[in-house]
């Protein structure tokens, strides 16, 4: 057992369940009194050699803007509940980051050794893209185009080797968009009934449905679309409501379709400013809540049921890109720009002053990421900088634990995969760091070509995708 394991009080608790010498009341309360005072103890140890200055430094990091106080234990024990992983990997990985937009990919990692092992296939995909790919049931959904015509494939792929099962073109506009973008770079939904896309295509939008064979349930078109870097938002699901931003350069609004027809349920008008490419967050609470994320709004809570508005907080200066996430009692999301001016915010939904949540900390220039969208794990808040620096982060405070410098530039958004972080840059490398108390890089990979897509993980495999290939890598099975 390797030290991030040892680290682990949750991990290390466990097999107290399994032990099969506990046959008495008495020997069982020996064990718990034990594990109580271990428990206890690996917790202060932690808390005293939690040092903000560890790891190499890649810049002096700024201050924390602090705004709002709350008692941290109560937090604290609410963010390990909110970050606990899946004893495996998920079965499924139904949209872009994973079924709760988490990016937890369980407990397993990668299997070998990342540098020399083999992939378990690698497969030309019909059209090049950076849309993230999705899985249901042993399928992969993945979006591409077809660089001559402009026509938006969406490819199904088996699991289990790479081969195409079917693909579907429709016929689309060769539109501009920005170098760093393509013309299929949204990712699609799936479910259990069907898998969902969307694409712009000569100034409109279109959204399908398809059915697990690929055979057309619906398609409808929700509006213009107009945006100077093209199209690149992903629909978010919840129940049998179809949630499509539209944040755009034109009149702007969020759309809810029914998922078995298309038909509009309800549309909430936008107000205008620089198009917003973030996925919406969906939120399992008594009420059931979406989170969009814009310039004009900032973050906003609303009930997918009818569209109606629950709470907004107005926060961003600049464009968003990244999505919002959530982290134990807080949500935190980021806006920015291409020169890097850009500011992550984390604001606690649950004390609505004056209707808006307050803002608990604000981090600003040089460690909030810009494309990325972050990564919170059981301890650590994890921003993968857009041109190579990985910032961890206090989760609850925003304090800096560590600062490191992995290299390279960065579209693609870091999953987290058993005691490992693990992303891509956009010039197809694949890294993999340790979530640990200190910056430890364990292993690199190159893909080969160009990557701005998030990998996928399903059922043992962890799926990459470049520019026009699909890469499938094991998991480890300890």
């Amino acid at each position: 057992m390797d030290r991030r394991t040892l680290a682990s009080p949750h991990h290390d608790f466990r097999p107290l369940e399994s032990r099969r010498g506990l046959t008495d009341l008495a020997s069982l309360a020996r064990a718990l009194l034990l594990a109580s005072l271990c428990l206890a103890a690996m917790s202060h140890s932690s808390v005293r050699g939690n040092d903000p200055l560890q790891g190499r430094p890649a810049e002096e990091p700024p201050a924390v803007r602090l705004l709002a106080q709350q008692s941290a234990p109560r937090l604290r024990t609410r963010l390990k509940l909110t970050g606990e992983r899946s004893p495996l990997a998920p079965r499924n990985w139904p949209r872009i980051r994973g079924g709760s937009g988490a990016g937890l990919g369980g407990e397993l990692p990668l299997a070998g050794d990342l540098e020399t092992s083999g992939w378990a296939w690698a497969i030309d995909l019909p059209g090049s893209g950076h849309g993230s790919p999705v899985v249901h049931e042993g399928r992969i959904y993945v979006t591409s185009a077809n660089p001559e015509t402009a026509a938006r494939i969406l490819s199904c792929h088996a699991l289990s080797d790479g081969r195409l099962l079917w693909q579907v073109d429709r016929e689309a506009t060769q539109d501009h968009h920005h170098v760093q973008n393509s013309l299929a770079s949204s990712s699609p939904l799936v479910d259990a009934a069907a898998v969902y896309w969307s694409w712009a295509s000569g100034e409109r939008l279109w959204v399908e449905a398809l059915d697990h064979n690929g055979q057309r349930l619906w398609q409808i078109s929700p509006g213009p679309y107009v945006a100077e870097h093209g199209y690149a938002a992903s629909p978010a699901v919840w129940n049998e409501v179809l949630i499509v931003p539209m944040d755009q350069d034109g009149p702007s609004s969020v759309v809810g379709l029914d998922i078995h027809t298309g038909r509009q349920l309800w549309r909430i008008p936008r107000q205008t400013a620089r198009t917003s490419y973030a996925t919406p967050l969906v939120l399992e609470h008594d009420t059931p809540t979406v989170i969009l994320s814009s310039m004009a709004h900032g973050l906003t809570a609303i009930d997918p049921r009818d569209g109606s508005i629950l709470w907004e907080r107005s926060c961003f200066p600049r464009r968003t890109v990244s999505s919002p996430i959530t982290v134990g009692d807080l949500l935190v999301a980021t806006c920015g720009e291409g020169g890097g001016n850009n500011l992550l915010v984390a604001v606690r939904p649950a004390d609505l002053a004056d209707g808006e949540p307050a803002v608990a900390y604000e981090l600003e220039r040089g460690v909030a990421p810009y494309v990325p969208t972050p990564l919170a794990t059981s301890e650590r808040l994890y921003l993968w900088g857009d041109r190579g620096v990985v910032t961890c982060v206090n989760p609850v405070s925003g304090e800096t634990h560590w600062r490191g410098r992995v290299g390279g530039n960065y579209s693609s958004s870091p999953i987290a995969l058993g005691d490992t972080v693990v992303n891509v840059s956009a010039e197809g490398e694949v890294v993999v760091i340790a979530d640990s108390d200190a910056f430890e890089v364990l292993g690199r990979r190159q893909l080969g070509e160009p990557s701005r897509a998030t990998p996928a993980v399903a059922d043992g495999r962890v799926l990459f995708r470049s520019e026009q290939r699909l890469f499938a890598a094991d998991l480890s099975n300890r």
